[in-house]
This record gives C-alpha cells, sequence and structure tokens, in this order.
C-alpha cells in the first residue's frame, strides 16, 4: 500500500533550503527522526544548495567532491561556510564545510559551468525492468518492521517523499552471495519546482540512498545483529545533462572492489528515455565486527 504524501515532499523541500545568516554562512537543521545520525544525503544536499546561492543562475553544478568527517547529530543544527575560491571566466569554484559544535562534520569541493555544447558520447542504459510493478521502498520497509518489530532503526519519515523501486531485493536475514551490482529506479511523489538548480539539490539528497549496500552484494553478512559497521567515507558527483527527479530515473551502480575494510560503489544515473545525467562514485567503510 503505497501512502506517499505531496506534503512530504514540500517538508523535504524545506530542509534542504537552508537559512542563509550571511553572504557566505548558512545554517541547515535535521528534521526529527529515530536515525542516531544525520543522513548523509542530506548534508550533500544542503551543502549544494548553500553554494548554488552563492553562484550566478546561468552556472549550474557540473561536480562535486566531498569527504564525510564526523558523524552528525540530528538534534543540533549544522553550520555550513561557504568559500568563494574562484569565480573564473568559465567555472565558478565552491568550497563548502559543514560544522557541528566547531568540528566539521563535511568538506566539499564544487565546480559550477555555464551551459555550453561540445564532443558528445555515453555508456548505453542496461536493459532492465522499468518501474512499473516493482515494489515501494516504503511498502517493503513497512512489510519488514510489522514481521520483524524491533529489529531495524524507523526509516526517517521524508524518505517516502522519494518513490524508490529495486530491480532485486535481497533477504536481510540470510542473503545470497550476489555480484556486487544493482538497480533501482525513482522519483519524488510530487512536482518539483522548475528551478534546475532545485533538480541538482534533491539528486544530491537521493545519490546516498541504497549506494553503498552495493559493496555489500558478493557477501553474505545478515544486516540485522550489528557485525557490520557502515559509514560513508567521500561522494563524488558529476552532472552531465539536464533532467527532472519528479519523473522516473534509472539509478545504475556496481562495486569493483572492497578491501581494508572499505568499498568502492560507482554509479550511473539515466533518464527513462537512456540519456546518462549524472554519475557517482562513493567510497564507504564495512568493517565487520567480531
Amino acid at each position: 500500500m503505497n501512502n506517499h504524501s505531496p506534503e512530504l515532499l514540500a517538508q523535504l523541500l524545506e530542509h534542504l533550503q537552508i537559512e542563509q545568516l550571511d553572504a557566505y554562512l548558512f545554517r541547515g537543521a535535521s528534521p526529527k527522526q529515530d536515525w542516531p545520525r544525520v543522513f548523509g544525503g542530506q548534508v550533500l544536499a544542503q551543502a549544494m544548495y548553500a553554494a548554488s546561492t552563492t553562484v550566478s543562475e546561468e552556472r549550474q553544478v557540473h561536480s562535486l567532491h566531498g569527504y564525510f568527517l564526523r558523524a552528525g547529530k540530528p538534534d543540533i543544527p549544522i553550520i555550513y561556510e561557504v568559500d568563494p575560491i574562484r569565480d573564473g571566466g568559465s567555472f565558478t569554484t565552491r568550497r563548502v564545510v559543514a560544522i557541528q559544535e566547531g568540528k566539521a562534520i563535511f568538506n566539499s569541493s564544487m565546480s559550477f559551468q555555464k551551459p555550453e555544447q561540445g564532443l558528445e558520447h555515453q555508456f548505453d542504459m542496461p536493459d532492465v525492468v522499468g518501474p512499473e510493478g516493482l515494489q515501494s521502498d516504503a511498502d517493503y520497509w513497512e512489510e519488514v518492521n510489522k514481521a520483524h518489530p524491533g529489529k531495524f532503526f524507523s526509516r526517517p519519515p521524508l524518505f517516502r517523499a522519494i518513490d524508490f523501486r529495486l530491480i532485486q531485493r535481497r533477504d536481510l536475514f540470510k542473503p545470497e552471495a550476489m555480484a556486487p551490482e544493482q538497480g533501482v529506479w525513482f522519483k519524488t511523489n510530487a512536482t518539483m519546482p522548475d528551478d534546475p538548480a532545485a533538480h541538482h539539490v534533491m539528486l544530491s539528497y537521493i545519490s546516498d540512498m541504497h549506494f553503498m549496500s552495493t559493496s555489500l552484494m558478493p557477501h553474505t553478512i545478515a544486516l540485522p545483529g550489528g557485525k557490520v559497521q557502515g559509514a560513508s567515507l567521500d561522494h563524488a558527483m558529476w552532472f552531465h545533462d539536464d533532467f527532472r527527479v519528479d519523473e522516473w530515473m534509472y539509478y545504475h551502480m556496481d562495486s569493483p572492489r572492497s578491501s581494508g575494510g572499505r568499498g568502492i560503489n560507482r554509479g550511473s544515473i539515466y533518464t527513462q528515455d537512456g540519456r546518462l545525467v549524472v554519475s557517482t562514485a562513493q567510497e564507504g567503510l564495512i568493517r565487520v565486527r567480531k
């Protein structure tokens, strides 16, 4: 039963569009939730919103590189300091640091460019089933929590502002070893504003969903039980073309290597008609506790 509400998207947008305190100083808040730390995608998105606010509207973000330094506390505001490091003839660069209690929790660099024409090529979109008929995350987790009460943290309500539909789901309690590859369809559950910057910010939020779990696919470790300590370490995005996140998009992910308690993940985000519009990469901590 899909009980999405358009009001959830409005609330999520409100949280991501943070308060401007000064020319290069911003303050963000986290929604009330049961999760013990701030969702990494929220910090990514709020940092991008802060940087975008200091850049001319004609220039759009084309790359983001960030490091998650400390776990964010959801009950404390996050201060975002923007460094206008460069305003060039073709590119604008911003450095953004997210701070809580006087300590950096996230550090990033973003580059903006006025859209222009150039040489084009792309990898084809994988041949996968469409989103129609696939189970949504909201419905899946409702079933899981009813069948196994208390086994998992309650997912933040604002996650339901996005309709996620995995191509294939694993058994959480008895996972089989699988190739380190997965895919998910997604879109917002209501219409977004027409501003391209709003779609970039929202996709930054979405891009951290499901991503790190790709590196766990070859390993038969059950998620309940606390055997895996996981956390995003860094995150990168490259924006290639225009898109709308209120229309179906396909996120294809793979993990070519895990070692040293870390797993590397790569992602390609396509529009439903097969245009590759965003590429992503992330390394995550996947430490196995004994």
